[in-house]
């Protein structure tokens, strides 16, 4: 019987097969060869060992290539350890968005957390329970948080707010929450404002509307103030759960003066109440909802208007929704370019392709700037309804006016000419992307390049393929 392969060459083989992004990383071999090979002895820890195989781990391993990477690496395990290596304690926390990918990328992260704390004899550095814990709430992985959690207790290691925070983040019961409140508690650390506002908002999320109030009422206790940040987070997870009437009990008590002088409703408040009414289709009263703002003196912002609009458009009432735009103008609240970008945006979101092209030509002839997000939307739409050249079109008008949309429109744009034969049309716009060095996402480029090389334009296809930006790979 021939000998069995390593698992490094069974590996590297898999790898040498698979998509092309699989082996665009010019380390990876070298890594591997670290993670497969047994320690030269037992005081030679994998990070040790990695760290003499790459001195300057930012440099062998840029942050925005680790969610390509860490799917690769030969089990979860290692994975996990290999990110706590690249993340140095000494690193601060990536921004939420790649805590997100990176969250997303780890493989089998429910079970690598506790095998990780399990074979671990000596706590880890403070940061590296951060990160775990950042990534397990990111993950939505609570068992995972709460062994975090228990591993730092087992060494006496009291976690500061900010981990409590993000254990809450992952709770995803009211028990949950409760059981982070008891770590809390019996590690002696009070909480802060944030993770009291979290708690309230996950326990009434979950239908504990007296665990919610006993908290708040509690929070002078803690040295902690109610404000209107607290109570409205409790009125968002009672609309979250769906006590619609309850959550217009809570603004009735907030308008009025019993609960304090800093608890009055908020724009913020107010914006959630309208997001409920009207995902409860009661959006007669959430028209109501701007008659009690001003009687409080509250002006509306650009996210209020959004959800008003978006609301009453999502029910045609689109007569309406003209009224909220034109009332929030003349109060001043919200300028007129962005309230009608807002009511266009929805007004496609909807389906209502007829009057929101209608909209945008008036808009234009006013003078009234559409936004590169408006405009963008506007050309999603028409190439998800194939009116591919009446997209072509307007991408024209849009960028004779200054709007620049955003880079994935013009990928998109561009594969639906090529697919539909529009060969002019997607060869202007193809130089046009190329003038410009716009990316193009890898599966839409290599199929532009295998249709523009049916149509026989070889050099297209080449410069495009020069633009393609690579899947899974963290932008900044």
């Amino acid at each position: 019987m021939p000998p069995r392969p390593s698992p490094l060459l069974l590996l590297l083989r898999r790898l040498s097969t698979g998509p092309p992004h699989h082996r665009d990383h010019p380390n990876l071999a070298a890594l591997l060869d670290v993670l497969t090979s047994p320690p030269p002895s037992s005081t030679t820890p994998l990070p040790h060992a990695l760290s003499r195989a790459f001195p300057s781990p930012p440099d062998a391993f840029p942050l925005r290539t680790l969610p390509r990477l860490l799917p690769l690496l030969p089990s979860p395990l290692l994975s996990l350890r290999f990110l706590l290596w690249r993340l140095a304690p000494s690193t601060p926390l990536p921004s939420p968005h790649a805590l997100s990918s990176l969250a997303t990328s780890l493989p089998d992260l429910s079970s690598s957390v506790p095998l990780l704390l399990s074979s671990s004899p000596r706590p880890l550095p403070l940061p590296h329970y951060a990160l775990l814990l950042s990534i397990s709430a990111h993950a939505g992985l609570f068992a995972a948080s709460l062994a975090v959690l228990r591993h730092m207790r087992s060494f006496s290691l009291v976690p500061d707010a900010a981990c409590f925070h993000h254990a809450l983040r992952a709770a995803g019961s009211a028990s949950d929450v409760s059981t982070v409140l008891e770590i809390m508690s019996g590690s002696g650390a009070s909480p802060t404002v944030p993770v009291i506002v979290t708690a309230v908002h996950k326990l009434a999320a979950y239908g504990n509307f007296e665990g919610a109030r006993r908290l708040i009422d509690k929070m002078p206790d803690f040295g902690c103030v109610p404000n209107v940040v607290v109570y409205t987070a409790l009125l968002d997870g009672m609309c979250s759960f769906g006590n619609v009437d309850g959550a217009v009990k809570l603004i009735e008590e907030m308008e009025g003066s019993g609960l304090g002088p800093n608890c009055a409703p908020n724009v913020v408040t107010y914006t959630c109440l309208v997001k409920c009414l009207c995902g409860e289709g009661r959006v007669a009263e959430a028209l109501g909802v701007p008659d009690r703002m001003s009687d409080r003196g509250v002006m509306p912002n650009r996210v209020f208007v959004r959800t008003l609009v978006e609301g009453v458009c999502t029910e045609r009432r689109v007569a309406d929704a003209y009224d909220v735009v034109e009332r929030v103008v003349g109060d001043g609240g919200v300028s007129s370019g962005q309230c009608y970008n807002v009511l266009l945006i929805c007004l496609w979101r909807v389906g209502m392709a007829a009057e929101a092209e209608g909209l945008a030509q008036r808009m234009m002839k006013k003078g009234v700037q559409l936004t590169p997000l408006a405009g963008s939307s506007m050309v999603r739409e028409l190439c998800v309804r194939k009116r591919l050249l009446d997209a072509c079109h307007w991408l024209g008008m849009l960028e004779e006016n200054g709007v620049l949309c955003d880079s994935d429109v013009y990928g998109t744009l561009l594969l639906g000419l090529c697919e539909e034969g529009h060969v002019h049309e997607a060869s202007a716009l193809g130089r046009k992307v190329v003038k410009r060095e716009i990316h193009i996402e890898a599966s839409y480029a290599e199929r532009l390049v295998e249709l523009l090389k049916q149509f026989g334009d070889e050099e297209l296809a080449s410069l495009l393929l020069g633009l393609k930006r690579c899947h899974g790979e963290l932008s900044f």
